[in-house]
This record gives structure tokens, sequence and C-alpha cells, in this order.
């Protein structure tokens, strides 16, 4: 129960801060580029990596892993989980694993949001 806790309240902080920091970037952005989403995905990448960096050196407990990682992170941007997943095959030298998982993911996630968009137009006409 403790570690659904730790991942909620994360979460529940991880998207406030989204949602936060999408707002203040996208009154910065001229145009129609997603600086938010942008920012918010590199931002994640860069925190993930930082704390998984000084947790390798500092113990941190079970809990607040959680809390940080899959709480705050995942609903921060799964894009940093994507990332470090992907670092992490590199790191032990799988690079064709890691290679497909970057390019798979990137490529059917992105054919994905328009066979799913497509769908929904379907399914509304019908």
């Amino acid at each position: 129960m403790v570690n659904l806790l730790a991942i909620g309240l994360g979460g529940a902080l991880g998207s406030i801060g989204r949602y936060a920091i999408s707002l203040a970037a996208a009154r910065l952005s001229p145009g129609n580029f997603p600086l938010g989403t942008f920012t918010v995905n590199l931002l994640g990448c860069l925190l993930i990596g930082l704390l998984w960096g000084l947790f390798e050196r500092i113990h941190i407990s079970h809990e607040f892993r959680l809390f940080l990682f899959v709480g705050f992170l995942g609903g921060f941007t799964t894009f940093s989980t994507f990332g470090r997943e992907t670092v992490q095959l590199f790191k032990t030298g799988q690079m064709l694993p890691g290679l497909t998982y970057m390019i798979a993911s990137n490529t059917a996630g992105l054919l994905l949001v328009g066979a799913g968009f497509w769908l929904a137009q379907r399914l509304i006409k019908g």
C-alpha cells in the first residue's frame, strides 16, 4: 500500500509540474511549436539521468525511488523513462536492442497516433 501511495503522490506532483511548465512555455513559444511538451520531455530526461546517476552512489529507499521514478517522472513525462531505458541498453553494450527500441518506439508510436486518429475519425462518421 505504501508503494501505491508513493507512486500516486509522485504522479500527481509530476502531472501538476508538467502542466505548469507547459503553460509557462506556451506563453514564450512563438507560432505552433509545442515548446511546453518539448521542454518537459527534455527536462524529464535531464532529471532522470541526474537522479539515476546520483542514486547509483547514494542509497535511497525503494519507496522513494518509486515516488521519484515511477510517480513523479512518470507523471511528468514517460519520455524520460524511454530515454533512460535506451541509454541503459547502450551502457550495457546492447547496441542492437537499444537502436531497435529507439527506432521502433518512435516509428510505431507515431504510426499508432496516426492510426488512432484515423480510427476515431471513422468511428465518429459511422
